[in-house]
């Protein structure tokens, strides 16, 4: 499994070299930005096979992100949340919008690995 395009949307710019670096490793090409808005700017642009998403940004959330490329790109990648504010509440709402997984913060990164693993695999019906 090698090769994927990976949009991490994240404010932490720490966070996002970190993250950037254990992918690129892996062999994906991976872009970032730093808020929703940017992120959708890219999507809008580029394809990307995953997409890594945090829920507390600036100028447009996590939420808001989904809800805004559900609506702009029905057919959008899959979706990976990484927030340390999940709550029963978002993963219900997540898997509306393509969400495959989420992961808490602080991101571990042997599971980091499997989600984005995960998000590739076909998805159930």
């Amino acid at each position: 499994m090698t090769g994927r395009s990976i949009l991490i949307v994240d404010d932490d710019e720490l966070l996002c070299d970190m993250i950037a670096a254990l992918l690129e490793l892996e062999g994906h090409a991976v872009a970032v930005a730093h808020d929703g808005d940017a992120g959708l700017a890219l999507c809008r642009r580029r394809r990307f096979d995953c997409i890594l998403l945090d829920l507390v940004m600036p100028r447009m959330d996590g939420l808001l992100f989904m809800r805004t490329i559900a609506a702009e790109l029905p057919d959008h990648p899959p979706i990976v949340v990484m927030s340390a504010s999940v709550t029963a509440d978002i993963i219900a709402e997540g898997r509306d919008y393509g969400v495959r997984s989420m992961i808490r913060k602080p991101v571990d990164a042997a599971r980091l690995l499997g989600a984005v693993a995960a998000a590739f695999a076909p998805s159930s019906p």
